[in-house]
């Protein structure tokens, strides 16, 4: 398939704000893919090279990709510097660079889809000496087989940031519209109404179309297609798989897919309670059905165990494997089942006191690369197991959790200090659920989970069967969406950080868009509303990791300021939440400080405007 053929279905996605358009352009493109290829088109319309458990780094940088730019076209980096500061796009600097390219390749081939996914997903490889050049000319390599509508895509597409408004909601709905007959001509899904539990879809809409994950007829019911690529995704995170299933073997195929070792699934999400008595009544009608367990402040991870091989995932589904052979030396010799996936928080303590540490603090074991062993007699982790998805090759996805637990119980010889079952205490076996959550906060716990014990797993929901109740003067977990140097001392630094919430709200629909939506930037996986800009709080060494992390992440710049992919979830600690017009939240933190970067979380486990919200009318 030419490259060329993709280019058309960008450009058309591009050209279009509104969300229904997006889809069935994206459900097309799809459709018409040979069985060959849709994997591939479905990689690259979402422009990640890789499965996202696998979390592999192409390791370009825009100044890695403009010298490429320079080596294919001969045009020089001082002017492909000017042109991306002009258009704040390398993608469009690049094509510009190709259009007046100084010097031309005397033999050039087209440029084919499966060559940009082979050559791309080749350049994680390299490394030690020399490697940076050698990406330099991969890149090169394809630019110069580039015309300049491919070339703008390839940059972009290197650089992690295709600019063309699709997320995970609208590849979902793509995929019921191609394969399941899952969507109307009227643009509604069936008879359907909500469709996700708020997955950010696009950052524009016209009445009446779908945004947010959501596409409605006014009925509000649920559409069996969509739910059920949903669902399917929740449990590979693979949609190029999900693809192929749904076309292949339609609605019954995607419903065998299912928890696969090695293979992470997305964690089932709590939601937060107003209170202690307020997430009990939530969660279940009968106090009995309710299960109160200790809320651990430490890293959400997933377990999988074949044999003697034993894996570690973040609710990121990244895998800290490496950084954790403690936990997996615990796994092995504590848990019995041949196969397993265990769902559970690895805590930090302190090694004199006993008492668990800040995850700010723990946070130093997941980033850890070298010299593991040193920090794991300085930072000593237990791993509380608090669940279990599938054992001994039996799903239990659709299990209540009280069998869930039987279940754990059947597999697991707790061990103090390296594998425990997390503390939990029925309701109807308490005397006083509040003298439980008293016990959580004084053995120096975050608070408590609230969980329905006749609740099935679903991975990567909120659905009201599990929440978490904490004081209420807590931390706000936000996302950096801009950034500015600092002025002085620390001018060299991105110190100056604008900080947003996920909004969850009915405003996500609103079909007009204005300069403070605008302002607070959106991205291809929602919309986020900013509630402050960031200062203080961090040491040089933070604020130089966090410069290091952030430059790699700078798109379009606007005077001093320049738009960050919205990767980065820090936790802020404030003195009050305001009213305020200055920001698009409405909202805005007074004297928010650094806390720490939540290296656990991905922007859409942020928190929420509705939380800003409660805790402002709560102050």
């Amino acid at each position: 398939m030419e490259y060329a053929a993709l280019v058309d279905v960008y450009e058309r996605l591009e050209a279009t704000d509104s969300t229904l358009a997006k889809r069935d352009v994206l459900g097309e493109a799809f459709a018409d893919a040979d069985d060959e290829h849709l994997p591939l088109v479905v990689v690259l319309c979402q422009g990640h090279l890789f499965a996202a458990w696998q979390r592999k780094e192409l390791g370009v940088s825009s100044s890695l990709t403009a010298r490429a730019i320079t080596k294919a076209t001969g045009v020089s980096e001082d002017g492909i510097e000017r042109r991306w500061e002009e258009t704040g796009d390398l993608g469009d600097a690049a094509a510009w660079a190709t259009e007046n390219e100084a010097q031309r390749t005397l033999f050039s081939t087209d440029l084919t889809v499966q060559a940009v996914v082979e050559t791309l997903r080749e350049l994680p490889t390299y490394e030690g000496e020399g490697s940076e050049q050698r990406r330099v000319d991969a890149i090169a390599g394809l630019l110069s087989d580039a015309t300049p509508r491919e070339a703008r895509y390839v940059t972009r597409t290197a650089l992690g940031h295709l600019r063309i408004g699709i997320g995970e909601g609208l590849v979902r709905d793509a995929i019921a519209l191609a394969f399941l007959n899952g969507i109307d001509d009227a643009g509604t899904v069936g008879d359907s109404g909500e469709t996700t539990d708020g997955e950010a879809t696009d950052d524009k809409t016209t009445e009446g179309e779908a945004t947010n994950g959501k596409a409605t007829d006014g009925e509000g019911a649920d559409s069996e297609a969509i739910e059920a690529v949903e669902r399917a995704f929740q449990v590979t995170n693979d949609y190029p798989l999900v693809a192929h299933t749904a076309r292949e073997e339609g609605l019954s195929g995607l419903a065998e897919l299912g928890i696969e070792l090695f293979r992470p699934a997305r964690v089932m999400l709590a939601e937060k309670a107003a209170g202690l008595d307020a997430g009990i009544g939530s969660v279940a009608e009968n106090p009995a059905d309710v299960l109160l367990e200790f809320k651990y402040d430490g890293a959400r991870v997933q377990v999988h165990k074949q044999g003697e091989e034993v894996r570690v995932f973040t609710r990121r589904l990244e895998d800290v494997t490496d950084a954790f052979p403690d936990v997996v030396r615990a796994v092995r010799a504590d848990v019995s089942a041949t196969d397993c996936v265990l769902d559970g928080e690895v805590v930090g303590y302190d090694r004199e006191t006993g008492d668990p540490i800040a995850f700010q603090q723990f946070s130093q074991r997941i980033k850890r690369k070298y010299d593991v062993e040193e920090l794991i007699e300085e930072i000593p982790a237990t791993l509380h197991c608090f669940d279990a998805l599938s054992i001994d090759g039996e799903s239990l996805l659709d299990a209540s959790l009280d069998r869930r637990l039987d279940a754990l119980g059947n597999v697991l010889d707790p061990e103090p200090g390296a594998v425990e079952r997390a503390t939990s205490q029925r309701v109807a076996d308490s005397d006083a659920p509040v003298d439980f959550y008293d016990w959580a906060l004084l053995a120096g716990h975050e608070g408590v989970m609230v969980k329905n014990l006749d609740a099935p797993y679903r991975p990567g929901r909120r659905v009201g069967y599990m929440m978490k109740a904490k004081p209420t003067m807590e931390t706000l977990d936000l996302v950096v969406t801009r950034a500015q140097y600092s002025e002085g001392r620390r001018s060299d630094f991105l110190g100056r950080l604008f900080l947003a919430c996920v909004d969850d709200t009915d405003r996500a629909d609103d079909s007009d868009t204005n300069e403070a939506d605008e302002a607070a930037g959106t991205t291809d996986d929602g919309r986020f509303r900013e509630v402050g800009r960031l200062a203080t709080g961090y040491t040089d060494e933070e604020l130089r990791e966090l410069t290091d992390r952030l430059e790699g992440l700078l798109t379009e710049r606007s005077g001093r300021v320049f738009d960050v992919r919205p990767e980065v979830v820090l936790e802020i600690e404030y003195e009050e939440i305001q009213s305020s017009t200055k920001y698009d939240s409405g909202y805005a933190l007074r004297f928010p400080r650094f806390l720490g970067v939540r290296e656990d979380l991905s922007p859409a486990d942020a928190d929420t405007l509705s939380t800003v919200e409660r805790l402002y009318d709560e102050q």
